[in-house]
């Protein structure tokens, strides 16, 4: 009898891998669909199994936590939010060697819950007819009396910054951290709104000298006509490179508890871990692979250069865990109300 169940139980098995095997793999993504799409059509040509995504700007993780089933993979912008997810229990365990193998221990995420699949550094970007590198050095210094009504930056309470502020509150200590909030704040040139290309407009239009933005847009925008000359009149600057180093966003893939589809789901991952994957996710989005074997794209590899001991697009990373991160999120949304960070 033992034996027939275990049969029985194998039998089970295959027929349940062979029904998912034409099954799309769901997807819910914070990312945009221009990002991803390409990479889902890759995997599809290459392995046969189609992709559903769902492509949203809010509120990604309170939409698994009440509807678990709806997907197989998660896809964050911001990996806090994937780890906010593992902490609620939404995810479980991808069982894969390739990814184990491939990606760079310090981007996988706690008993494999969930993997980094790209990373960008924030850093200040500036007005080259007007600032000059060596005027730069530390994202505190950006709090400074002398950048008074010269910085543009998007929402204090997006993604992005919320990220960049939690991590420098476990780097420097909250207090620090609540100092250069407000000197953010002091030193603003308008009310923080728009996307962080629109504060690279602003930089050219002379609204502002300085802004934090991700790195990638500098080559978004020399991709774009229209933006092209926005970046070309802007330099962009690795801040801290003497101190902690620079702080870095971080986009991750997780595999949701509730997913029907894990085989499937699971290739999903790997493609995006393994080097075909990597290598189409840093010459599309501009962002650092986490693969150790996959370079990244010369379009970001030569930003810095200026900068002394910034080659290649290799630059000191302040790596702050993640879990200790999320942590902070509560407390630097408070700093942002004392000081009113989005008012001017």
């Amino acid at each position: 009898m033992r034996y027939l169940a275990a049969g029985l139980a194998f039998l089970a098995l295959t027929l349940s891998t062979m029904a998912n095997a034409n099954q799309p793999v769901r997807v819910l993504a914070d990312r945009t669909e221009s990002l991803l799409k390409p990479l889902f059509e890759t995997f599809t040509k290459m392995t046969g199994i189609p992709v559903e995504a769902v492509y949203m700007d809010k509120g990604l993780i309170d939409r698994v936590a009440g509807n678990p089933t709806e997907a197989d993979v998660l896809i964050t912008k911001d990996a806090e939010l994937m780890e906010i997810a593992r902490a609620k229990g939404l995810l479980q365990p991808h069982n894969s060697d390739l990814i184990r193998r491939e990606i760079d221990k310090r981007f996988q995420g706690p008993g494999a819950s969930y993997f980094v699949d790209a990373y960008r550094a924030r850093l200040i970007f500036y007005a080259k007819a007007r600032v000059k590198p060596e005027e730069l050095s530390t994202y505190a210094d950006l709090a400074s009396p002398r950048w008074k009504e010269k910085l543009c930056i998007r929402s204090g309470y997006h993604d992005y910054n919320i990220a960049l502020f939690s991590q420098m509150s476990v780097a420097y200590g909250p207090e620090k951290t609540r100092a250069i909030i407000q000197g953010l704040h002091d030193n603003l040139a308008r009310e923080p709104k728009g996307n962080d290309r629109e504060q690279a407009k602003m930089i050219h239009a002379g609204k502002c000298d300085l802004a934090l933005m991700n790195v990638y847009y500098h080559p978004l925008m020399m991709d774009n006509p229209e933006q092209r000359p926005w970046a070309e009149g802007i330099g962009v600057f690795y801040p801290d490179q003497r101190q902690g180093g620079a702080f870095i966003m971080r986009s991750a893939v997780g595999l949701t508890k509730a997913s029907r589809n894990v085989a499937a789901a699971t290739q999903l991952m790997e493609f995006l871990a393994g080097k075909d994957g990597q290598n189409i996710m840093t010459h599309l989005t501009y962002q650092f692979p986490t693969n150790p074997g996959v370079p990244a794209s010369p379009k970001i590899a030569t930003l810095g250069a200026e900068q002394p001991g910034i080659r290649d697009g290799k630059f000191k990373v302040n790596f702050v865990d993640l879990n200790t991160a999320v942590k902070e999120r509560e407390a630097v949304v408070k700093m942002l109300n004392e000081v009113q960070f989005d008012k001017r």
